[in-house]
């Protein structure tokens, strides 16, 4: 899912589209594939409808749980859609949506929180931060830098 994330040219930098959507989407249909009514009698839910592979192993070819499982997904997917899509565009046609290019090459964690977030070999330079700073300071007044962000910078130069 990664993969034609990239190819779409979707940046997901957290995989957060692979992790929520394409899991629930899956827990959601697995529950009409899967649903054993024995166990969800004893959970204390409603068994008289079974998942689509116990129906068939029962002789019986009920599908009334999973077509639910399908539309409820429809719904999901476009009450998502619905309530999201004008945020996103709200956020873009304000420049809010991504950062700029500097502060994602030097990174967020040290932009917004003032530290490195990990101790790898390919931090910050100095002189990328020093720059991003004088970029915040402008837009935002006077930003200091803190001598912990400094010193880590001073470190990998």
């Amino acid at each position: 899912f990664s993969k034609l994330l990239i190819s779409l040219r979707i940046d997901d930098a957290v995989d957060a589209i692979p992790v929520h959507f394409a899991n629930g989407f899956w827990g959601v249909l697995a529950v009409g594939l899967f649903a054993n009514g024995k166990l969800m009698a004893i959970a204390g839910y409603n068994s008289e409808k079974e998942g689509l592979f116990y129906e068939w192993g029962g002789g019986d070819n009920d599908w009334n749980l999973f077509l639910a499982q399908i539309s409820s997904l429809a719904f999901i997917i476009g009450w998502v859609t619905c309530l999201m899509t004008p945020f996103f565009i709200i956020l873009n046609v304000a420049g809010l949506f991504r950062v700029d290019a500097l502060e994602e090459e030097v990174g967020l964690d040290i932009s917004h929180h003032r530290g490195e977030a990990y101790d790898i070999s390919g931090a910050a330079k100095k002189e990328d931060v020093e720059e991003l700073m004088e970029t915040r300071a402008s837009r935002h007044g006077k930003v200091e830098v803190p001598k912990e962000v400094a010193q880590a910078a001073d470190e990998t130069a």
